[in-house]
């Protein structure tokens, strides 16, 4: 479960007990939208909202003490990945009315559907925000057929297989948002490109079955190709959709044919690739530099994953390999 204690602290952007000044700080991260307190006298409100922006994605904490209503109306820029921390929320997108709650169930917001919330009192919420074009050039990477608007289900069943990962994924993110100087931009893109892909295969959507359909194989030079994409740019911040397109067929028919072709994900593949050149690097250090210079050289954006896989792999700690070959 995720950290009960304040998300994203460090990152503070609003931090006021005055409705109007909330209203107007938190739209002008988010959008401007209608927030009224229910209680009378606005008691108990405290607005908090931090946020800690990435590349395409923003990772954030927001919480009001109080009940309020908001009223955002249609998003229209971008995705909000909604997950309850303490309290409830009941939601509105479009026609889908869900009930989300901590532990149990979450809420995601589509940018072309109107929405309007009612967050109870102590309701505190860890929210993925997700570029409009970031999600929808995914999908087009994934089926190599643009859909231009992608409406999901509201309701994210946190109990199902699939809400089970998104919400591991969602720690991994906030994570490495909480710590930003040991994450480079290559774990950064794996991670935003790791969300928008679980969302877009684990949930339903209006293009779910589009990206459901049977792709056709693609030819083992596609594979070739891809192998070779990873090979040149596992330390760089490489997304899916860019090892897609090298291979020049859609994503999803490419990690269809590698699995089968390589009995491997391409994540699986990078991972491997990248652990490979690790496994060289500490063979022939630069002076003076240590595991984590090396690790993130490579493209691993936590040190300890990083030294768990190498471990698995080569049967050994990665401090071990670089003092034997200093």
């Amino acid at each position: 479960m995720l950290d009960a204690l304040i998300p994203l602290n460090q990152f503070r952007l609003v931090d006021t007990r005055e409705p109007d000044a909330a209203r107007e700080e938190i739209g002008r991260i988010f959008c401007p939208h209608f927030l009224d307190p229910l209680a009378r006298r606005a008691e108990g409100f405290h607005a908090r909202h931090n946020h800690a922006r990435g590349n395409g994605y923003s990772v954030n904490f927001v919480s009001y003490g109080s009940a309020v209503e908001i009223d955002p109306g249609a998003l229209s820029r971008f995705f909000l990945l909604q997950i309850p921390l303490k309290g409830q929320a009941l939601v509105r997108c479009g026609t889908m009315l869900t009930e989300a709650e901590a532990g149990t169930r979450a809420s995601l917001l589509s940018p072309t559907l109107p929405t309007r919330m009612t967050w109870s009192d102590g309701c505190e919420k860890l929210i993925l925000l997700i570029d409009r074009e970031v999600m929808e050039a995914q999908f087009a990477s994934l089926t190599h057929r643009p859909l231009g608007t992608v409406e999901f289900e509201t309701g994210i069943d946190l109990a199902s297989p699939a809400g089970r990962a998104l919400l591991r994924h969602a720690e991994l993110t906030l994570s490495a948002a909480e710590d930003p100087a040991s994450a480079p931009p290559a774990y950064l893109t794996l991670l935003r490109d790791g969300l928008t892909t679980l969302l877009l295969s684990g949930f339903a959507h209006s293009g779910s079955s589009i990206l459901n359909r049977p792709q056709p194989m693609p030819a083992p030079a596609a594979v070739r190709r891809a192998e070779e994409f990873i090979e040149a740019h596992a330390g760089e911040a490489i997304a899916m959709a860019d090892i897609a397109a090298a291979a020049g067929v859609p994503l999803r028919s490419l990690q269809e044919a590698f699995k089968r072709a390589r009995g491997m994900t391409l994540s699986e593949a990078v991972l491997a690739t990248r652990l490979d050149h690790f496994h060289e690097r500490l063979k022939s250090p630069p002076p003076g530099a240590s595991v984590a210079d090396i690790a993130f050289e490579c493209g691993f954006g936590h040190l300890g994953r990083a030294a768990a896989a190498y471990q698995a792999r080569f049967g050994e700690a990665p401090s071990r390999t670089l003092r034997q070959h200093r």
